[in-house]
């Protein structure tokens, strides 16, 4: 079954252009990697807080990029045990997409 990722972001002002630029010009590992369907940043009218949207086709590919060296990588190389020791985690969310 189809799942989405939901990661919200929440930035202070001066950070938030260059996030939004760096998003613009990402490399794009995760579009490659088996099992993923689509990605998508939104962001509230103030840019306040963002929301990354990423869906999977399946709970396994999503682990599967998700604890990869190419998320490590792309996530500025941050290493921890589990990706869901990741203090930027804890607000994280799995989705399973019915119908």
């Amino acid at each position: 079954m189809p799942v989405i990722s939901y990661f919200p972001i929440s930035l202070p002002p001066e950070a938030r252009a260059g996030f939004e630029q760096t998003w613009k010009s990402r490399v794009g590992a995760v579009d490659t990697f088996p099992g993923f369907i689509s990605t998508e940043l939104l962001a509230l009218p103030d840019r306040g807080e963002y929301v990354v949207l990423t869906r999977f086709e399946d709970e396994k590919s999503f682990e599967a990029w998700i604890t990869s060296d190419n998320f490590t990588k792309g996530h500025r190389g941050e290493s921890y045990e589990s990706y869901k020791d990741n203090p930027a985690m804890k607000s994280h969310k799995l989705f399973e997409v019915l119908g």
